[in-house]
């Protein structure tokens, strides 16, 4: 692989990191999405924006899965 790549995709993988531990610890969607919204470099070049993919999209998505759990 090639470093950029490589960087890419450590990016990633520290912001799914940190939304599993910052999530838990969020009483509402809103605050979940300010506390990761510094973040959204890391995973933006995923999207699929042509098709409509959005970075809140991904978070709501996040959330949901994880509550989910609970309902």
């Amino acid at each position: 692989m090639s470093k950029t790549k490589n960087w890419l995709m450590d990016m990633e993988d520290e912001f799914y990191s940190k939304a599993d531990k910052v999530i838990g610890g969020c009483e509402c969607f809103g605050e979940f999405a300010d506390a990761m919204k510094d973040d959204a470099d890391k995973v933006e070049w995923t999207l699929d924006t042509h098709n409509g993919e959005t970075f809140e999209g991904l978070l709501h998505e996040m959330w949901g899965e994880k509550w989910s759990k609970y309902a």
